[in-house]
């Protein structure tokens, strides 16, 4: 179970990723969910933008994208198709034109082009915090990152609820947006949460707030952030330290964006060191 738990972690995870990315994922991993739903019911939302709407249980019609394609799990031939057959009307809808459409290797991949020069990009919730028991919570969640995306002129173009044996009941968006060579400089919905408190008045010029989902969650639209935190027995160690790290960020093209340095309620105790000192660093990737 446990490693059944990884490779579907691996096909629902928010990030963009490849096909080669999903190489580890073995078709016997897949079979053993024994996931056996019908294909999702889609239906044209009221939304201003007529985005597609429905329900998704079955791994090989969960796509992936990045670049400018959408790449899907497919055990064989007959599930790669059903795939298609679900996405390419959802192209055709927003006037994504399907350039190439591949089989091979036990993944799916459909290549587009768009009049304008967009690409899809996906965003899942399921990291964010909500009652995973109710799908009226569910979709309100899902209703405020659609409307979110509309204001941003970031067409929503599909909208799944996620239904799946091994997850807590979860939902994603597509919407297209302007490519960048690097996908982290793109303006994209993403979410940060490294587990730590988020310094949310140092971002509110940086980035789009969509939702403070916690105090350790923040869900919002822009460039992708970054964020570190950093040690010091004193005030002019911090100093140095930060000083440090700007250096560093800049010598590897990462743009700063803002910082806080605090002393500690509890000095932390390392080896022959004792910290009393932090400071939080926030940067676009």
């Amino acid at each position: 179970m446990k490693k059944l738990a990884i490779a579907a972690a691996v096909v629902f995870s928010a990030a963009a990723v490849n096909a080669a990315e999903l190489a580890d994922i073995s078709a016997g991993d897949v079979k053993a969910s024994k996931i056996e739903v019908p294909a999702p019911v889609l239906e044209v939302r009221g939304a201003k933008c007529g985005h597609v709407s429905g329900e998704i249980t079955k791994l090989n019609l969960f796509a992936r994208a990045n670049r400018s394609q959408l790449v899907s799990y497919a055990e064989n031939e007959a599930q790669y198709e059903e795939f298609k057959a679900m996405w390419t009307p959802i192209l055709e809808k927003f006037g994504l034109k399907i350039v190439s459409a591949e089989y091979k290797d036990q993944y799916g991949v459909l290549k587009y082009e768009s009049p304008d020069g967009r690409v899809i990009r996906e965003f899942m919730g399921e990291k964010m915090n909500y009652d995973a028991l109710s799908a009226e919570a569910m979709k309100k969640e899902q209703h405020n990152l659609l409307e979110a995306l509309e204001g941003k002129g970031m067409t929503p173009i599909a909208a799944f609820m996620i239904k799946n044996e091994i997850f807590r009941p979860t939902f994603n968006v597509y919407y297209l947006t302007k490519p960048e060579t690097d996908e982290a400089r793109e303006v994209q919905l993403r979410q940060l949460k490294n587990g730590d408190d988020i310094d949310f008045d140092l971002l509110e010029n940086a980035v789009t707030f969509v939702k403070k989902d916690a105090s350790f969650s923040l869900v919002y639209i822009g460039r992708e952030l970054g964020f570190k935190t950093k040690l010091a027995a004193d005030e002019a160690g911090i100093a140095a330290k930060l000083a440090d790290y700007k250096k560093f960020l800049a010598d590897n093209d990462k743009e700063f964006i803002a910082s806080r340095t605090f002393k500690l309620d509890k000095p932390i105790d390392f080896t022959d060191v004792k910290f009393n000192y932090a400071v939080n660093v926030y940067f676009f990737q």
